[in-house]
């Protein structure tokens, strides 16, 4: 049997102890790499070149959709239009998302559907949308016991 000298037994304790403030070093590089804000991308970015190939009054709806692929969402009510949109949110660490930038690409078209206007929005000249958390009042949900109780009377007299 081989010996183990104590200066051996030592630098063995020191290797394992290294090995162990690395793991522990780098379990905490990687939580801090993981609080960073998180970007995410949604939508159809459209780039200039593809805007150069886009001719008003010369190219047609089925050109943008070949070129673009399917829009983002169409317009209401036969409104000849089209939309792309794409948006760059913004997620800080335990935070509310954040629209960083969003551009629509509004297409509008003629009887013919030959494109006749481009329009652009952006976050700045869109409609801001407010979230309110406060409940909304329906009918019936204010009522007292006795309003309830008359109602119900109402309700089977009508079908009765």
């Amino acid at each position: 049997m081989t010996s183990v000298s104590l200066t051996q037994l030592s630098i063995l304790r020191q290797i394992k102890q290294g090995f162990g403030a690395l793991g522990i070093g780098i379990f905490y590089l990687g939580f801090l790499a993981g609080c960073g804000e998180r970007i995410s991308e949604h939508g159809h970015v459209i780039n200039q070149a593809e805007m150069d190939t886009i001719k008003i009054g010369q190219t047609n709806r089925a050109d943008i959709i070949g070129m673009l692929g399917r829009p983002s969402f169409e317009g209401a009510f036969d409104s000849r239009k089209i939309y792309y949109a794409s948006q760059i949110m913004e997620q800080p660490v335990a935070g509310i998302n954040k629209t960083k930038s969003r551009v629509i690409y509004a297409f509008s078209f003629d009887a013919n559907k030959n494109l006749q206007e481009i329009d652009l929005i952006d976050e700045k000249s869109g409609l801001n949308v407010a979230h309110i958390d406060s409940k909304t009042p329906t009918p019936g949900d204010t009522f007292g016991v006795v309003e309830q109780i008359f109602s119900n009377l109402k309700r089977r007299q009508a079908t009765e």
